[in-house]
């Protein structure tokens, strides 16, 4: 129930007379008259949009609710259709044709490639990063040579476990150095 202050807050309002002593000192007196001033400089569209929007936020998300519900239950409920049935197959008799055997071809020698030494790599594996090669096997050795992705060098001798990697020393323009054998990968010489 409304404080008297409030109700006399309030009738103060509508006459539009205003009390200070009573505005500065009584909370209720303060509160009603705000509130009734606000309300008189509202228009009345602003008023119904107000009405409507707190009517639209407590049932939209039963509407919603509801209509999740029922599209699910369309989508997902719907009666299994009946299956239709299938007629037997009907045996047929068919004849085997005979095709004479052919003959295979020879085989031709391939040279199968692999990491030996006097052979070619590129060097993959490496996610765009250079790949070091060192001094002498081994991953805290010095590096001497950065080669990029892509690149073919030669191998020159090898191999050499170190470091827990297996060593091939490889040349590139000159440049020698020792690379882990996970980023070489074999191919055929350049013409």
């Amino acid at each position: 129930m409304p404080s008297e202050m409030f109700e006399r807050g309030k009738r103060d309002a509508e006459a539009d007379a205003l009390d200070e002593n009573y505005y500065h000192y009584y909370y209720d007196y303060k509160l009603a008259y705000d509130n009734v001033a606000r309300n008189r400089r509202r228009s009345r569209r602003q008023l119904l949009a107000r009405r409507v929007g707190r009517v639209l936020a407590r049932t939209l998300p039963v509407m919603l609710l509801l209509a999740g519900t029922g599209f699910a239950a369309y989508r997902y409920l719907e009666p299994p259709a009946e299956p239709v049935a299938a007629a037997p197959p009907t045996p047929t008799r068919t004849r085997p044709t005979l095709v004479p055997p052919t003959p295979r071809p020879a085989a031709t020698p391939t040279s199968e490639l692999a990491l030996r030494a006097d052979s070619f790599a590129v060097i993959t594996g490496t996610n765009g990063a250079p790949l070091l090669a060192r001094i002498e096997p081994g991953t805290d050795k010095a590096m001497v040579i950065r080669i990029r992705e892509g690149q073919t060098v030669r191998i020159l001798e090898g191999p050499r476990e170190a470091s827990g990697y297996t060593w091939w020393r490889v040349e590139l323009d000159g440049k020698l150095g020792w690379s882990a054998a996970t980023f070489l990968q074999p191919v055929a010489p350049p013409p």
